[in-house]
């Protein structure tokens, strides 16, 4: 059994400390290239150091695509619920019948982030829109389809927002896939 005195311990901290320093100092001296180290990179991708100017992440490049996609969905949901839903008013026997229409008028792009898809090493990015919305409604009738041949042209007070979440591709491009609705 190899007993060791304080000096001899101390001495072995101080070589391992000393390798440790210079293998540190090796590898980031040979990761130099001409455009920044792997080091600065690393720091700026952690948000330790500033990217140099002209830099646009992925993340930046999926969130630009969300105003092409908010224009895109919102187009869709509108000729989606271009027919309404036929409503009924009245005290459960007697009554009218109207349809009524949500139409999408505006709409604010809110985030874009990296998916959080723990067994995927090719992980892509989601992004959230913000729709707002209006209620449109026809003309009272006494039968649904008489309610169901009407314009939804009327517009109510009743508006309303929605949160849809989207995918983007590990570069930050939209898949065109339909959102998912998360709030509203």
């Amino acid at each position: 059994m190899e007993i060791f005195s304080g000096n001899t311990m101390l001495s072995r901290l101080k070589a391992t400390a000393c390798v440790s320093g210079l293998v540190l100092c090796l590898f980031l001296s040979g990761c130099q290239t001409g455009g920044g180290s792997v080091a600065d990179k690393v720091l700026a991708d952690f948000g330790l150091k500033e990217h140099p100017e002209g830099h646009v992440s992925r993340t930046d490049m999926a969130f630009e695509q969300l105003d092409l996609v908010g224009t895109t969905e919102m187009k869709r949901m509108n000729h989606a619920g271009r027919h309404g839903e036929i409503k009924f008013e009245g005290d459960g026997r007697r009554g009218n019948y109207y349809k009524q229409v949500k139409v999408y008028y505006a709409y604010q792009a809110l985030d874009a982030k990296v998916a959080t898809d723990a067994g995927s090493r090719n992980r892509g990015f989601t992004g959230t829109v913000q729709y707002r919305y209006r209620i449109y409604e026809s003309e009272r009738r006494p039968t649904q389809a008489e309610a169901a041949t009407l314009t939804a042209d009327k517009e109510t007070s009743e508006e309303g927002r929605e949160i849809y979440r989207y995918n983007f591709s590990s570069g930050g491009v939209w898949d065109g896939a339909a959102g998912e609705k998360t709030k509203g």
